[in-house]
């Protein structure tokens, strides 16, 4: 039944009731014949009804046009900027006002957030555009020059691996970010210590490359999604290895893994690093991606990734989960 109908009805009880009530006492108390009255009833109830109807019309009436602006939306094409409610033909209620109020608001905090997407995906596919022509021209050049030595080629494909991995991590965050957006993250429980240890084993040609001593202490479980806290922890430790002078530790605890160097320590704070490809002059690249990736991991398990105090001097970020069984 629809609300118009339902107006209506309850309009035309409120107006018939109380004439069907004195009515019936009065035939009950011999004060008329009881044809007329019947015949008045129905023609009470007849006018009641039409009242109802038309009064539940009047009254709905801002509510159907703020409808059909929402249809009209629904149905417009064009760029999100020219999205926006049209005029109303004459002043609605306080309440229907504020009902096109909280809609505009809703609207313009959907430009809001499909704007940055788009701002995010642009500068994401711009970086990772730059790894992948970079190791297109490296490996044109190694396949034209002929007279190279060992050092010199050793070199040219190092640096060809550094390009894609970077553009690996790019896709793997993407990955992620994506693989959030599509559902809730999986809980399962999860070894924290055999997760950092077995990170460990992957970045250790890295570390040795970097001369970094790498350490893993303590030991934990927490529930999550192995390759979500995989992949932001992934993040932590490829930060540190960059920006460490000789020594990088994990720490693991119930439901909190931390991640320290004895490097220079964060530039900015946590919130501006967290946020991809907007971390400030001379600061625009990928490196937000990673931190942004790992804070967005920590939120959709229910925790966060926050700055700790570290033994190593240098930078210390730690990811929260929800403890293990």
């Amino acid at each position: 039944m629809s609300l118009r109908v339902r107006l209506a009805l309850v309009i035309a009880l409120l107006a018939f009731l109380p004439n069907l009530v004195l009515a019936l006492t009065l035939g009950a108390l011999g004060e008329g014949p009881w044809p007329p009255l019947l015949l008045w009833l129905l023609l009470l109830a007849l006018l009641s009804g039409l009242v109802g109807y038309f009064l539940a019309k009047s009254l709905l009436r801002p509510l159907e046009e703020l409808t059909r602006a929402l249809a009209y939306l629904s149905l417009k094409e064009g760029p999100l900027e020219a999205l926006r409610l049209p005029t109303p033909k004459e002043p609605p209620p306080e309440e229907i006002a504020l009902l096109r109020a909280r809609f505009s608001e809703l609207l313009a905090r959907l430009k809001e957030l499909l704007e940055a997407r788009e701002a995010l995906y642009a500068a994401l596919a711009h970086d990772l555009k730059t790894p992948l022509l970079s190791a297109l021209r490296l490996l044109d050049y190694l396949e034209r020059a002929d007279d190279l030595g060992k050092e010199r080629r050793v070199a040219l494909l190092r640096a060809l691996r550094e390009e894609l991995a970077r553009g690996h991590r790019l896709t793997e965050n993407l990955l992620a970010l994506a693989r959030l957006e599509a559902r809730p993250p999986r809980g399962e429980t999860l070894n924290l210590r055999a997760l950092a240890e077995d990170l460990l084993l992957r970045y250790r040609d890295e570390a040795k490359r970097r001369g970094l001593l790498v350490e893993v202490e303590g030991a934990g479980l927490a529930r999550g999604e192995r390759l979500l806290v995989e992949r932001a922890l992934a993040n932590l430790l490829e930060n540190a290895l960059r920006h460490a002078k000789s020594r990088v530790r994990l720490r693991v605890g119930e439901g909190v893994l931390l991640v320290e160097d004895d490097g220079a320590g964060l530039p900015l704070p946590l919130e501006a690093l967290a946020r991809p490809f907007l971390q400030g002059e001379g600061r625009r690249g990928s490196a937000g991606l990673g931190l942004y990736t790992a804070k967005r991991v920590a939120e959709a398990h229910g925790g966060r990734l926050f700055p700790c105090e570290g033994t190593l001097g240098g930078a210390c970020l730690g990811l929260e989960l929800p403890k293990g069984a």
